[in-house]
């Protein structure tokens, strides 16, 4: 009941704060800007059943991706080391609280901030739907209802990472720039690392024999060609399960695999390059049963780190200074 009691005091303080107003301002313009966009672009009927699919299956979903994981981490990296600067932490420990009250408080506190924002995201990204005449099915309700917790956890890991980093670095500003140097670890150049490593093992893509009468083909048809071979999706596939090795310890990885077998996407990448090449379906009819079925160890995963790193904060802020 304490730590409740400290989470709800963090939320209402972090409410009237100009950080909590621009995080709801910028999950707002995302979400305002993927619907707009998608709206604008239309839906391709070849590969997507539904607007939503193609929302959360394309390139917009990154956008999403990288604002909770930024603002995530950054909010958890300033929760401890910034009240310990002020002096306030000290006083908290002063009064009849044991630090596994503080430390919890401080986490369910955040976890309020991201429950609002998230929640305001969805809600507006249906509403904007509405408004700009993007027609909203049962199954992409469903599809939404399912991928908010997964979501919302999702930004709880990067929170208990700032958390952590908020325990080892003492000064807010220094805490902070590592933060966002992990954002851009995660989110930009370990999939490079990746695609790097990708390549080092698969090797450079195949030619395949074209007929002699096929020289006058534009590039186009080219490029079909090469896709069309077997011998280059096999080595696609290798190049993607490598790739996809490397970024297992990246949680990134794991909440965008996530979100695309709820939203349907084929598993395999052999499927999605096949549907690609002949416009078909990148997405299929499931139950969520069988979704769920698919995606278990990546939820395991984030399981794994969720609880990893907040042991790791809660055994440093119950032997650290609060001086």
């Amino acid at each position: 009941m304490k730590a409740l009691n400290i989470a709800l005091k963090d939320f209402e303080v972090s409410i009237k704060t100009k950080r909590f107003q621009i995080i709801i301002a910028l999950f707002a313009l995302l979400s305002l800007g993927m619907v707009y966009y998608s709206k604008r672009l239309g839906v391709s009927q070849e590969l997507y059943k539904t607007p939503f699919q193609m929302l959360f299956l394309s390139s917009f979903s990154n956008s999403f991706n990288y604002i909770i994981t930024l603002l995530a981490i950054i909010l958890g990296s300033t929760l401890i080391n910034s009240e310990i600067e002020k002096g306030t932490l000290r006083v908290l420990a002063s009064k009849p609280l044991y630090r596994d009250q503080i430390v919890f408080g401080k986490f369910l506190g955040g976890a309020m901030i991201l429950t609002v924002a998230l929640t305001l995201f969805y809600l507006l990204t249906l509403a904007s739907s509405l408004l700009l005449g993007i027609p909203i099915t049962v199954a992409d309700l469903e599809k939404l209802a399912v991928t908010f917790p997964f979501s919302l956890f999702y930004g709880l890991v990067f929170l208990n990472l700032g958390l952590l980093i908020s325990t080892f670095i003492k000064k807010p500003k220094n805490a902070l720039i590592l933060g966002v140097f992990l954002f851009i670890f995660f989110s930009f150049i370990l999939p490079i690392i990746a695609g790097i490593i990708g390549f080092a093992v698969a090797g450079l893509p195949p030619i395949p024999n074209i007929p002699e009468n096929t020289t006058d083909l534009t590039e186009e048809q080219l490029q079909e060609f090469f896709i069309k071979d077997p011998t280059y999706q096999e080595w696609l596939t290798k190049l993607t399960q490598t790739s996809e090795k490397v970024l297992m310890i990246s949680p990134n990885y794991h909440y965008q695999e996530i979100l695309r077998i709820l939203f349907g996407a084929k598993p395999q990448i052999s499927e999605i390059v096949s549907a690609f090449v002949y416009n078909q379906n990148v997405v299929e009819d499931r139950p969520l049963k069988e979704s769920l079925s698919l995606i278990w160890q990546n939820i395991t995963t984030l399981i794994v780190m969720f609880l990893l790193s907040f042991i790791l904060t809660y055994t440093k802020f119950m032997k650290m200074s609060l001086r």
